[in-house]
């Protein structure tokens, strides 16, 4: 094989790498580089993919969050009591780019720590948005109640996080 023939294979494994590459950090270099997207699009088309939000599991951070229970009631046969309870999250994109709206797990937590419930909220089905915009603040305020009334807890955790 001669030299330009090596050149040429050298050359289109070059090209193939920077083709993986793209399509493998394609979310990021859309975050960082916005003009770069209509290309990566057009490459995801070639490629069956889709260019999404940056998902960046340390950006979006808790900056306020309360539980607060907001009323109580009995059932219409009079026989067991449905506490409602008031979620108040605030979340922060502490990064310099769009990322995704991430989820939130939740958990109740009984006097010893011990997890007595978990849920998973996808905020996108609370009217939240699906992106956060750099810098930005979203306050979500949700109403809760408990399937199971006689279920104490003390305390809460919470934690964001990409599915």
């Amino acid at each position: 094989m001669t030299n330009a023939g090596l050149i040429a294979w050298a050359f289109l494994g070059v090209l193939g790498l920077v083709f993986q590459a793209s399509l493998f950090f394609k979310d990021e270099l859309a975050a960082h580089q916005p003009d770069l997207r209509p290309a990566l699009a057009q490459l995801c088309l070639w490629a069956d993919c889709k260019v999404g939000p940056l998902k960046q599991a340390d950006a979006v951070v808790i900056d306020h969050a309360a539980i607060d229970q907001v009323s109580s009631s009995l059932d219409a046969l009079d026989t067991a009591v449905s506490l409602h309870w008031a979620f108040e999250v605030h979340l922060r994109n502490s990064a310099k780019v769009p990322v995704a709206t991430p989820w939130i797990e939740l958990t109740l937590t009984d006097a010893q720590d011990q997890a007595v419930m978990r849920k998973v909220l996808d905020l996108s089905q609370w009217g939240g948005p699906p992106v956060m915009a750099a810098g930005d603040i979203l306050p979500m305020s949700l109403q809760l109640s408990l399937v199971n009334p006689e279920v104490n807890f003390v305390g809460y955790r919470l934690l964001t996080f990409y599915p």
